[in-house]
């Protein structure tokens, strides 16, 4: 949690090595947070790293407004789920036809730190093997995990935004890593 403030930290600086190490463990934590958010079914419409290259885009362009860096994966990940969003909307009101869909064509313009960290994120079988675990989960289970563990809240944070006590949310995420673990061992 602190490292990914200090990337962030370093990388408002504007320096490729430290931009690029911000945004390949942005990517990393991002990437398994878009897919369950998306679902099973509108990851069969939407491709996951095509929300992720947004998400990154949008913030290189708008990461002098982050105000507080130990939010930055909050942030990040509330700019994911309005992708997200954005994208079930669109595609529940069935506006396009199979016929005319087409890929982003903006990798011209993607930063290259944002460039690098989409190259580094591809899903292999442990991340895959990850994703099918916590879709095991309960949503609360899954939810506190990725409070915790891809958005980096604190539990007093988890605690304002669940309305549950820090307590109950510490003991809440020990029983879902628990479950997780569980879940890994049978997979």
């Amino acid at each position: 949690m602190t490292e990914t403030r200090d990337l962030f930290e370093r990388a408002r600086g504007g320096k490729a090595e430290d931009l690029n190490a911000f945004y390949e463990r942005c990517a990393r934590k991002l990437l398994p947070l878009i897919r369950l958010k998306l679902g099973r079914t509108l990851r069969s419409e939407v491709e996951s790293r095509d929300i992720l290259q947004v998400v990154l885009c949008k913030s290189f362009e708008r990461i002098d407004q982050v105000k507080d860096p130990a939010a930055v994966m909050g942030w990040l990940a509330r700019m994911a789920e309005n992708e997200i969003r954005d994208h079930a909307d669109f595609h529940a009101r069935e506006r396009r036809d199979a016929a005319r869909r087409a890929p982003l064509d903006a990798a011209a313009a993607v930063p290259a730190p944002v460039r690098q960290a989409l190259s580094l994120a591809i899903i292999s079988e442990e991340m895959q093997r990850l994703e099918r675990a916590l879709e095991s989960l309960t949503d609360a289970q899954r939810e506190i995990i990725m409070l915790r563990k891809l958005e980096e809240l604190t539990f007093p944070e988890i605690a304002s935004r669940t309305g549950k006590s820090e307590d109950a949310c510490r003991m809440a995420f020990s029983r879902a890593m628990a479950a997780l673990t569980v879940q890994l061992a049978g997979h």
